[in-house]
């Protein structure tokens, strides 16, 4: 008898402790996805590869974003909506992986109201086919299968991301916590001491961030390269526009993986651009490819290097959502803000593999400008 009371006591407990959860969740993702500042949640790192998928699917977008946190960071449907007149969505996910970005490619292309894609490239110069995903990404909670297929019971995976998973307890309670902090009429924008994708890089950010990420590289490798393919693949009949990119990684970084292995980095533009070639020349979905980590209007930015507040960036990788709407105006309309070139569109440029050799002379010209600054930089740097 005592130990039935002590089962119907644990069970009742455990029982209203899942209640108290479910009701949680869904007050909290009713509040966010409601409220109108819910974009600026979508930049926030933390559970996103938990709720995201859920959120997307009840947000219905017609615009979507897919990368790591350079494109998490970059796009804020805050901004984003009222100035291109679209309902879109951030998939941005912090250290995204090749996989990753194409699965996210292939749950956009399942959703029927998609009608942009947005892809940052970065993300397939990441993972490896022993670590394909990161921590809490669940192929159950796509709409398709890695083959194609509808996946199976995907509601009831939803539903328990949604409101029974503790990332879902996390991100619900960091977002209602940050959108609390705004008052009526503010936006992200007007809060960058919470919502921090909007604080401007200082000199002491970005000299951390430039010596933490001094030796990495991009490349592709051929794992990574049948993500490429099969992200395509996947696109080949989408009636969606497809936009994809290179992200504008501050000048310093890009001399730096210049340095570093200068071969591959070409490369992984090369073959990027060979692959969407043949995508187009197969395909009735046309990507266009824009490559915005030349020397430009925005890499050039030296600002914090000289003490002052970067209006481009929140550090050397990643843009403010700002400077993200720069990106759309030139990829979407043509527009060059301010009046300057931002990048070049490779493939609708015949000399393009010129172009993307000419980040060699770019360098060059680049370091012989800012050497005595970054001389300067150089000795001021804790040892």
């Amino acid at each position: 008898m005592q130990s039935r009371r002590f089962l119907i006591w644990f069970f009742g407990i455990a029982g209203v402790m899942v209640l108290l959860a479910i009701s949680f969740n869904a007050l909290a993702e009713h509040y966010i996805l409601s409220h109108p500042a819910r974009g600026g949640v979508q930049l926030v790192s933390g559970f996103e590869r938990v709720v995201k998928p859920a959120w997307f699917a009840s947000i219905k977008p017609d615009m979507v974003f897919i990368g790591s946190s350079r494109a998490r960071l970059a796009f804020d449907p805050t901004l984003v909506d009222p100035t291109f007149h679209v309902r879109s969505f951030n998939y941005g996910v912090s250290s995204e992986t090749a996989y990753e970005a194409r699965r996210y490619i292939q749950d956009a292309v399942a959703q029927p109201s998609v009608k942009a894609i947005i892809v940052a490239l970065d993300a397939f110069a990441s993972g490896t086919a022993a670590q394909p995903f990161g921590a809490g990404f669940d192929e159950t909670r796509l709409a398709v299968t890695p083959e194609g297929a509808p996946t199976p019971r995907r509601g009831l995976w939803l539903f328990t991301s949604r409101y029974l998973s503790g990332g879902a307890l996390g991100m619900h309670a960091l977002s209602v916590w940050l959108l609390g902090h705004l008052h009526a009429g503010e936006t992200p924008a007007d809060r960058p001491d919470v919502f921090t994708a909007y604080a401007p890089m200082t000199q002491s950010v970005f000299q951390k961030e430039l010596t933490r990420r001094k030796e990495r590289t991009m490349r592709l490798n051929p794992w990574r390269l049948t993500q490429v393919r099969a992200s395509l693949d996947a696109l080949c009949h989408s009636p969606a526009a497809v936009y994809w990119y290179f992200p504008p990684d501050n000048f310093a970084l890009i001399a730096d993986y210049a340095a570093n292995d200068a071969t591959h980095f070409i490369a992984y533009k090369k073959t990027i651009l060979t692959e969407v070639k043949r995508h187009n020349s197969q395909c009735s979905n046309k990507v266009r490819l824009f490559d915005f980590m030349t020397l430009n209007a925005i890499t050039a930015d030296m600002a914090a290097a000289k003490g002052q507040k970067s209006l481009y960036y929140g550090d050397p990788v990643h843009i403010r959502p700002q400077t993200g709407i720069m990106l759309l105006h030139a990829m979407l309309d043509g527009s060059r803000p301010g009046g300057a070139a931002l990048g070049n569109e490779l493939t609708r440029n015949p000399n393009a593999a010129s172009l993307i050799d000419s980040i060699i002379p770019q360098v060059q010209a680049w370091k012989t400008r800012n050497q005595k600054l970054f001389s300067t930089f150089a000795q001021s740097e804790p040892h």
